[in-house]
């Protein structure tokens, strides 16, 4: 009984080889076989053997049930029918009414076969051939990965491929379809004569993926067609050419390759395009040009120790990507970096080489070139007193075609010493001293031609917090005044020592306490100043959470240094704090504001703010300041956008959005108006936007997008340049 109970299984596993998901594994004969039906009957004349009645063979995680299996040792033919069952390890399931297979398992038919799949997608036909060991073709055949209507499973499901004839080869890992009809809600919507694509074992292969096409934009209708390549196991290529009705053909591309340890991404793209340069209202046409952008990633780690990085973004003109709005990239700044950096116990290093490309002024000369970037940064143990020294160490090289060039050298030792005292005073004592030295060619003040100027920055801190809690049932409340008492000498920002890395300040609760409220190390935070604030918490069930800060700080003398930028205090600063509120899941709001300390008139204002449902939810953010820095922009900027988003609900929503310039020469920047339908096989996106920026090449748009994603099958999409 053994020996052909042993065959029996072996052709009854083989039905899974001959539907879409064909295992391949060899079926070992020394895994024991549970063979288990109602009634068993042997004919050794016929050399026949049949089960009935609930007939269920098991073989390691394999396992068929049937009404009826026989299997003819003569003509070694193996059949089952009635509510055949097959499950399969890897979670799919096949049902069948009738099966037989002979002519050593390579050549049967299949009647009525339906396959789940794995992730619960479906495949049906009325019949189903077996080819060569090697080849599955079903007639009248359905595939979809959609569930079926819970109160009315006959329905058709959502979308389906309908097919005439569908072949699976498993020797070239692909199904191809034949006369395919794709049908929503039982509706043909799109017909193809021939239609392929991988097999579920394949993890890459060369072939199109989903086009994208559209209208609108200032490159006119356009369709891209990607068509992917593998090239190994570590590497592939994706083409992507673009072609626009105003504009041509755009060829773009990317390759991809992963290393033991690292990974490397290059893509551009190249068009001969027209150009415009200028600004919106003097453009000057200069014909057809050859435009194109690249870009190039890569990270390496050598040990556990070192790793290096690499991130090179470059675009041949100012415009090129506003107007082929396709790539993804930051369209007012490209930065590049290269870097080598290493971590070992409490001590870091890094190289870095940065350099820039400017996308909203032609004044490339003046963009600067800094490498290199040396950082040495080491924090030590902890003392008996509890305390650590830290040291940190720089030295930057930065040069230009026009302009400044620099080299700084900077060291900045430190000692940094908390306690908590026995009545809950928390205090931490610092003590820093940075120690620079410049290197300038062609200084803006300066009538030599190079300039050495040194500094010496010392600066002694101690901050204090005086926590006080209460607790009224489930309700706690708290208030921490903090104080904040720092010296150091005026007149410590020569005017040689140009700021390279403050390109912005501004005064607000983030950097209040902050010793050195600028950012990197040409500008430093002189002069001796006290800080006073108190930050306050509310939490309880009822109210949630409500939490708060204001603060102010005093300057003892006004340093001259700092009088440029007149956002600095010469005495009282600006009273600056936030509060945020959250007493539920549906409120969030966040209010950060500075107020003059004159008149308490609004210097600077930004809201956020989250209400409602997911039915309803509106979403907003306000900015406003007075005025801008004096090392970049000092114009007055209040911005506004607000969007508008519903849950309907299970599988629909929607959103409208606006962004607009609140100022007197403002207006709106965009408007767009969306809504999604979505489940668990079938998404539809579309998309209505309007942008209002122009630049020479860049014109007022306005652009419809389009998006239908079908489950397995990839996504077709429209979208505007």
């Amino acid at each position: 009984m053994g020996r052909f109970t042993g065959n029996l299984l072996i052709a009854m596993l083989f039905l899974l080889m001959a539907n879409l998901a064909i295992a391949r594994e060899q079926l070992s004969s020394d895994l024991p076989v549970l063979m288990m039906a109602d009634e068993m009957n042997y004919d050794e004349e016929l050399g026949t053997v049949v089960a009935r009645g609930k007939v269920e063979i098991v073989q390691g995680e394999r396992s068929l049930l049937a009404d009826t299996v026989s299997y003819n040792q003569k003509t070694d033919t193996v059949s089952a029918s009635g509510d055949v069952v097959l499950h399969e390890p890897s979670g799919e399931v096949i049902f069948a009414e009738y099966v037989e297979l002979s002519d050593q398992l390579k050549t049967g038919v299949i009647e009525r076969i339906q396959v789940l799949l794995r992730d619960e997608s479906r495949f049906a036909a009325n019949s189903a051939e077996r080819k060569d060991g090697n080849k599955t073709r079903m007639r009248r055949a359905v595939f979809s990965p959609c569930k079926l209507c819970e109160k009315d499973p006959d329905a058709p499901p959502l979308w389906q491929l309908k097919a005439e004839r569908v072949e699976h080869d498993q020797e070239a890992q692909e199904i191809r379809y034949k006369d395919v009809y794709l049908e929503i809600w039982e509706f043909p919507v799109a017909y193809s004569p021939y239609l392929s694509h991988p097999d579920p074992t394949v993890d890459r292969k060369a072939g199109f993926l989903a086009p994208d096409f559209g209208t609108g934009g200032n490159v006119g209708a356009f369709i891209r067609l990607p068509y992917f390549i593998p090239i190994g196991e570590d590497k592939d290529v994706t083409l992507d050419p673009i072609y626009t009705k105003d504009e041509g053909l755009v060829l773009s591309g990317e390759y991809r390759q992963k290393f033991e340890s690292g990974e490397l991404v290059f893509s551009g793209s190249i068009a001969e395009a027209l150009r415009r340069e200028g600004d919106a209202d003097n453009a000057t046409v200069k014909g057809d040009r050859v435009r194109g952008h690249f870009t190039v990633e890569g990270a390496y780690h050598f040990d556990e120790t070192w790793r290096t990085k690499l991130d090179v973004k470059r675009a041949s003109d100012k415009s090129y990507l506003r107007k082929f709005d396709f790539f993804k990239l930051n369209r007012n700044t490209l930065r590049s970096n290269a870097n080598v950096e290493g971590f070992r116990r409490r001590n870091y290093m890094a190289a870095n080489a940065y350099w820039f490309q400017d996308l909203r002024s032609d004044r490339s000369a003046e963009q600067p070139i800094v490498a290199p970037v040396l950082d040495f940064n080491h924090m030590g143990e902890a003392d008996p007193l509890g305390g650590r020294w830290q040291l940190d160490a720089n030295l930057r090289t930065l040069f230009r075609d026009e302009g400044t060039d620099s080299q700084r050298i900077s060291f900045k030792p430190s000692y940094k010493i908390g306690r908590m005292w026995n009545l809950g005073l928390v205090t931490t004592a610092t003590a820093t001293t940075q120690i620079d030295g410049y290197w300038i060619d062609d200084a803006p003040i300066s009538d030599d031609d190079e300039t050495f100027k040194g500094r010496v920055f010392p600066q002694m801190a101690i901050e204090a917090r005086y926590p006080f809690v209460r607790h009224s049932g489930n309700l706690k409340q708290v208030i921490e005044p903090i104080a904040l008492g720092m010296v150091a000498p005026n007149g410590s920002n020569p005017e040689q020592i140009v700021d390279e890395e403050n390109t912005a300040f501004e005064l607000d609760d983030t950097n209040l306490l902050s010793l050195d409220r600028f950012a990197g190390l040409d500008k430093v935070d002189s002069g001796s100043r006290v800080v006073y604030g108190v930050k306050f918490g509310m939490y309880g069930e009822r109210i949630g959470d409500i939490t708060g800060f204001l603060g102010q700080s005093y300057r003892f003398h006004t340093d001259n240094d700092l009088r440029s930028s007149n956002l600095v205090e010469e005495e009282f600063s600006d009273y600056v704090g936030r509060i945020d509120i959250k007493p539920n899941q549906y409120v969030d709001l966040l209010y950060r504001f500075r107020f003059s300390e004159s008149n308490l008139s609004a210097r600077s204002s930004a809201i956020g703010f989250s209400l409602g449902p997911s039915a309803m939810r509106v979403a907003g953010n306000y900015f406003y300041v007075e005025q801008g820095t004096a090392a970049s922009n000092s114009e007055r900027r209040e911005e506004l956008r607000l969007s508008l988003n519903s849950r309907i609900n299970r599988f629909w929503s929607a959103s409208l959005g606006t962004h607009r310039d609140l100022t007197d020469n403002g207006g709106s920047l965009a408007h767009t108006l969306s809504a999604r339908y979505e489940d668990e096989c079938f998404a539809f996106e579309t998309t209505a936007q309007r942008s209002f920026t122009r630049d020479a090449d860049v014109e007022p748009e306005s652009r419809i997008l389009f998006r239908f994603i079908f489950r397995h099958l990839g996504q077709v999409q429209s979208s505007a340049g």
